[in-house]
């Protein structure tokens, strides 16, 4: 926990110390250090810091992870939404072309109906005129022989 923090601290307290007591070479900024003393700090460092640092690299790790989750969830449930969107513009495809072809049936029949009507009129009016001539003979022959009996009677 915080306590190999706390002794990092120190350690690099303890190394400012030494850097800061330790003889300088003139004109060139930089200082005289044995590199024994050096290695003893880096030596104490990480042996305080390996808990913290399998800690944050855990954390890290774990961080990661959930990131791919969520990521993946949040993927699945895109596609999930792009498919359920696809399917309800098909399904409204399929309603509007079912419309159309449920439409132009309707159009269709009224047509036909139509041309039915049309026909049947047309042949009702040829039959009422066929028996319309066929009557007028009749009738025809019919005051012909009125005539004849009435110029007979007249004769008589």
């Amino acid at each position: 926990g915080g306590g190999e923090a706390l002794e990092v601290l120190k350690i690099l307290d303890e190394m400012e110390d030494k850097l800061e007591k330790s003889p300088r070479i003139p004109m060139t900024g930089k200082v005289v250090l044995e590199i024994d003393l050096l290695y003893g700090f880096i030596d104490k460092i990480r042996s305080v810091i390996p808990e913290e640092i399998r800690q944050a690299q855990w954390v890290s790790k774990e961080r990661e992870r959930m990131l791919d989750e969520a990521k993946k969830e949040a993927e699945g449930l895109l596609s999930e939404a792009q498919e359920k969107t696809l399917k309800i513009a098909d399904e409204s495809q399929i309603m509007k072309e079912a419309h159309a072809m449920a439409k132009a049936l309707v159009e269709e029949a009224q047509k036909k109906a139509e041309e039915i009507q049309r026909g049947a009129n047309e042949y009702a009016f040829e039959m009422l005129t066929g028996l319309e001539d066929v009557m007028t003979k009749n009738i025809n022959v019919i005051r012909k022989g009125k005539s004849e009996l009435r110029n007979i009677k007249d004769e008589q």
